[in-house]
């Protein structure tokens, strides 16, 4: 993927992956739907954006050299530091999303065995 992708070109690839979360979502109950929406809509944000940051930090790496004056050192690229930040964002968005499915659901990534905590709490 390109990193001097256009905006159309942008969310032309959001959309794709909306779609695609929208087909893996498709069978919640409508009040999840309402919640799940806004979280696919910034899901699939964040995995297009990921995504541009991992081929520029590919292409530029990781760090560069900063040189302001006579003052020279090696510092994380401004794509390095977009990218640690919102991928642990990322990560508690898309486990949010995939805890609104069915804990039997086989999709759902922490499908784990019940040990009937959750529905203790959920009924508290």
């Amino acid at each position: 993927m390109s990193r001097q992708l256009g905006k159309a070109k942008q969310d032309e690839l959001i959309t794709i992956e909306i779609e695609r979360l929208n087909e893996i979502f498709k069978d919640l109950s409508e009040d999840k739907k309402k919640v799940a929406l806004r979280l696919i809509e910034r899901v699939a944000f964040m995995t297009i954006t990921l995504q541009l940051l991992e081929d520029q930090i590919k292409t530029q790496g990781p760090v560069y050299n900063f040189k302001n004056g006579k003052q020279q050192m090696v510092v994380e690229h401004p794509a390095q530091k977009s990218y640690n930040s919102m991928i642990q964002r990322y990560a508690t968005a898309y486990d949010k999303l995939f805890n609104l499915l069915p804990k039997d659901d086989p999709r759902n990534i922490n499908n784990e065995d019940d040990d009937g905590f959750e529905s203790f709490v959920n009924d508290r």
